[in-house]
């Protein structure tokens, strides 16, 4: 397969980096039309090789990935539910971590840790709220971390730098640089908008 269309074009295809329990959801005629071709490439792997063999693997191979690729587009639609369900669970971990001080003493938390306090993978994860959403896990997160930063900023008695490090930023100009192109204004900016007199 080195060195084919095939071997470039497999990359693309994100579930490959799911974790078993998140293996695509088919139906029993589904299943039929998997199975088929893999018994096809079993057939062909099996018989006497010649010029043909190769290609035509590849080939069968193509269609396998080409069907799974279908069946995965369409569980994200079929499965609503349980991408709204996903969503929920992501941000009552977010919040829950928040709430804990965890933030204040581990810093931001990584994709990768609340995906496996959710028991799925960073893919899944990822794949799951973009399709359902539009924004990717990263902007989830950068939206939690904005609307906690909001309520923090309305307290006078802290400095732009405090608010930062109390959302786990190590340096405070990323936090005001995130701040800005999420919500148009800087952190003074807001602060003054919106200030309680």
């Amino acid at each position: 397969m080195k060195g084919t269309e095939l071997a470039h074009q497999i990359k693309k295809y994100g579930f490959f980096s799911y974790s078993v329990n998140e293996a695509l959801h088919l139906s029993p005629k589904e299943e039929k039309q998997i199975e088929s071709i893999v018994e096809n490439i079993e057939i062909e792997y099996q018989n006497n090789q010649d010029a043909f063999s190769k290609e035509i693997i590849i080939s069968q191979l193509d269609t396998l990935l080409k069907y799974a690729n279908r069946f995965y587009e369409r569980q994200f639609l079929n499965r609503k539910e349980i991408s709204n369900n996903l969503l929920e669970q992501f941000n009552q971990h977010l919040t829950e971590y928040f709430e804990s001080g965890q933030l204040q003493e581990k810093g931001i938390p990584s994709i990768e840790q609340i995906a496996d306090k959710m028991s799925v993978s960073q893919r899944y994860l990822s794949d799951t709220l973009k399709k359902e959403t539009g924004k990717t896990t990263t902007e989830h997160l950068h939206l939690h971390l904005i609307d906690e930063a909001k309520n923090i900023l309305l307290q006078p008695n802290k400095s732009i730098s405090e608010v930062a490090y109390e959302l786990g930023f190590e340096y405070p100009p990323y936090f005001s640089r995130l701040f800005k192109k999420k919500e148009g204004m800087s952190p003074t900016e807001y602060r003054e908008k919106y200030k309680l007199n």
